[in-house]
């Protein structure tokens, strides 16, 4: 019995650790092909989310896109609710077609299925979707967070890792 409730307390202890108690000043990243897409809690209700394409020949206008949010962490979800969110806008921000090399994904061709076989996601799809925050549930779990966005043709999750240090990952 002596030994049992050392062992009880060790293990409360680490699965408490699994989810961070606190966000303020925390950075969370997800990278895919020639982006990435971090959240960054700036104190303990602002947050933003930041899109980078690493592309050197795209608009700069849609190179580097920010989202500014308030949050509200209720135990391990977190509620995202943008402070510009347009009513009438769709569940990703709008890029244009480039005529891009870096970047192909993003380029007019590599939106359009294929007009045979199975309906599989465009390049597009895969890597150039940038969500377009309204109110929107994050889940907190072992130090990552999750976003989904439900659509009609397309169900898209992002796993966001804590970055352990705050750098700016913008190339001079």
């Amino acid at each position: 019995m002596k030994i049992v409730v050392p062992c009880i307390l060790i293990i409360l202890t680490i699965l408490s650790c699994n989810i961070p108690k606190e966000l303020n000043n925390s950075s969370y990243i997800y990278k895919s092909k020639k982006r990435t897409l971090r959240l960054v809690f700036s104190n303990d209700s602002i947050c933003r989310m930041e899109n980078v394409f690493h592309c050197n020949d795209i608009d700069l206008d849609i190179k580097e896109l920010t989202t500014t949010c308030v949050y509200k962490r209720i135990e391990d979800k977190i509620i995202l609710r943008n402070v510009n969110f347009q009513r009438d806008t769709n569940l990703y921000l709008y890029i244009p077609p480039q005529e891009s090399i870096n970047c192909s994904f993003l380029n007019a061709n590599k939106r359009e299925h294929s007009k045979i076989g199975p309906n599989y996601l465009t390049q597009y799809e895969k890597y150039g979707l940038v969500p377009n925050i309204d109110t929107d549930t994050l889940l907190l779990f072992k130090n990552k967070i999750l976003l989904t966005k439900p659509g009609e043709l397309i169900n898209k999750g992002y796993i966001f890792r804590k970055q352990l240090f705050l750098c700016n990952f913008k190339k001079e």
